[in-house]
C-alpha cells in the first residue's frame, strides 16, 4: 500500500470553529492569557501544485519512517506559503494545522529571548554571574546570564540518565532543583567559558533566576514579554506538575515506542505527561504558526533592543582540541553547525529542533529571504534529528539551502533513521 493511502491531508475546519477550540485551550491552560489576543488560523494552500506536492511526499514519507500518524508541517516562501496537518485514516476531525503541540527544545529559545528583554530594560546584564541572584545555589561558579544562552556555561544536560524514563513514566513530576542537581552531579563539561554545548540545564537555569530578575512568574513573563509581541496568540507556557494533556480537540496526540526500541509491541500513548520533563527548557504549548513568527520576531532583531545582535554571534558546536592552557590547537569548524544566543546556524537556515515523549519538532528560518519551515511529528522515537533532517529536506526542495545539502542527502538520511525497520530476509 502507498504512503497516499495510509496518510491523508486532513481538511481545514472553519475559522469560527477553529477560533474557539483554541481559544478554550488557551483560557485552561492558564489564566494569564490575554482575552484580547485571538488566535490566528494559519492554514495556508497559496505554494505551487508542484511544489506543494513535493512537501506532502516527504511529509509522509518521513511519517511512514518514524511511525507516526499525525503531522503538522508550515512552509512560508516568496512564491507561497503551505501550512497543512497530515493524518493517517481515522484520525480526530478536529485535528488540522493549527492544532496545539509541545514545543520542546524548538521553543527553548524564548527563554534567551525573555532574558534579552530583561537586559534591554535594564533589569540584568549578560556578563552578571547568575549566582548572584540566586546565592542559595551551590555549584554553579562564575555563570553569567549570557553564558546560559551562549553555550558556554558547561553545564551537563540533566538528561543524560533519563530518557527512557520519559518514556515509560511520562507523568512524573521533576522539580526545578532536581534538574539542576542533577546536571551538577552529571559534573562541569570542559572548558567551561570556552567550549559550546547545547544544554538543556541551561535554560532551567536561567528560568529559575529570570523569575526572581523579573519578580513574576516564568509565564506571565513569556506572556507579555515575548508572546504578545510576537503574536504567538495560542502559546503558552505550561508550569511544572500541571496541565498532563493538551486541552481541546485539535493537538497533536503522542506516540513513542518503549525504549529499544521494542519493535515487537505498537507504539504507547503518551499524550499525558508532565510539562516538568523539560520545564523551562521546553514546556510550551504552541502551533507551527506561533512557532514561526517567534523565530522571525527573534531572528530580526525583535528582542532586546542594541543587545540583539549576538543572536547571531556564533561559535561551532564542534568544539577544537585545546592544549593545556585551553588555547586550541586547530582550525575553528566553520563549515559545520553553528552556536548562536540559543539558536543553531546550519547553512543558510538558523532555528533549533527538539522532543519530547511523543512528539519530535524542528524551526528554521532564512533571515534573508524570510523563507520558514516548521515540522512536528507524533511519534518521538527517531529524535529531534529526524525532524531537523525532515525539515532540510523540504528546505532543498524548494531551493532554500543553498549549496549546503541537497533533497537527496536528506532522504538518504532520513532512510537511515527509520524507526523499527523492516528485517532483512
Amino acid at each position: 500500500m502507498s504512503n497516499e493511502r495510509w496518510f491523508l491531508p486532513v481538511k481545514s475546519r472553519s475559522r469560527i470553529a477553529l477560533a474557539s477550540i483554541v481559544a478554550a485551550s488557551a483560557l485552561l491552560l492558564t489564566s494569564c492569557t490575554s482575552t484580547e489576543a485571538k488566535p490566528i488560523d494559519d492554514h495556508a494552500e497559496s505554494l505551487g501544485n508542484d511544489q506543494a506536492g513535493l512537501v506532502t511526499d516527504a511529509v509522509q514519507n518521513a511519517m511512514a519512517l518514524s511511525g507516526s500518524t499525525q503531522a503538522v508541517v508550515g512552509v512560508w516562501t516568496a512564491d507561497g506559503d503551505l501550512v497543512r496537518a497530515y493524518a493517517s485514516e481515522g484520525a480526530e476531525d478536529d485535528f488540522d494545522a493549527n492544532a496545539l503541540l509541545r514545543g520542546a527544545q524548538t521553543t527553548q529559545p524564548v527563554m534567551c529571548a525573555l532574558l534579552l528583554d530583561l537586559v534591554d530594560e535594564g533589569k540584568v546584564s549578560l556578563d552578571r554571574e547568575v549566582a548572584q541572584d540566586l546565592p542559595r545555589q551551590t555549584g554553579i561558579g562564575d555563570i553569567t546570564y549570557g553564558q546560559l544562552c551562549d553555550g558556554t556555561s558547561g553545564l551537563s544536560d540533566f538528561k543524560k540518565e533519563y530518557t527512557g524514563l520519559y518514556i515509560t513514566n511520562p507523568e512524573r513530576n521533576w522539580s526545578t532543583g532536581e534538574k539542576i542537581a542533577e546536571s551538577l552531579i552529571l559534573g562541569e563539561l570542559p572548558w567551561p567559558g570556552k567550549n559550546v554545548y547545547r544544554s538543556d540545564s541551561n535554560a532551567v537555569l536561567l528560568g529559575r533566576a529570570l523569575k526572581i530578575v523579573g519578580n513574576e512568574s516564568v509565564a506571565h513573563q513569556l506572556e507579555e514579554r515575548v508572546f504578545k509581541p510576537a503574536e504567538m496568540n495560542s502559546s503558552v507556557y505550561l508550569s511544572d506538575g500541571e496541565n498532563l494533556t493538551l486541552p481541546g480537540k485539535n493537538t497533536l496526540t503522542g506516540l513513542a515506542y518503549l525504549p529499544g526500541p521494542q519493535c515487537d509491541a505498537d507504539p504507547v500513548d503518551v499524550s499525558e505527561q508532565s510539562p516538568s520533563i523539560l520545564g523551562a527548557a521546553g514546556a510550551t504549548a504552541t502551533t507551527v504558526g506561533d512557532i514561526k513568527r517567534f523565530y522571525e520576531r527573534y531572528l530580526d532583531g525583535g528582542f532586546g533592543g542594541k543587545n540583539a545582535s549576538v543572536i547571531t554571534e556564533t561559535n561551532p558546536l564542534k568544539n577544537p582540541e585545546r592544549n593545556d592552557d585551553g588555547e586550541p590547537t586547530s582550525d575553528p569548524d566553520t563549515a559545520g553547525p553553528q552556536l548562536g544566543f540559543g539558536v543553531v546556524n546550519m547553512g543558510p537556515l538558523w532555528g533549533s529542533d527538539g522532543a519530547l515523549p511523543g512528539s519530535i519538532t524542528a524551526a528554521w528560518h532564512n533571515p534573508e529571504t524570510g523563507f520558514s519551515v516548521v515540522v512536528a511529528l507524533n511519534n518521538s522515537t527517531a529524535g529531534a534529528q529526524f525532524a531537523t533532517t525532515l525539515a532540510q529536506q523540504i528546505a532543498a526542495l524548494l531551493g532554500e539551502s543553498g549549496d549546503a545539502w541537497s533533497a537527496d542527502d536528506m532522504a538518504a538520511s532520513l532512510a537511515k533513521q527509520q524507526v523499527c525497520a523492516p528485517k532483512a530476509e
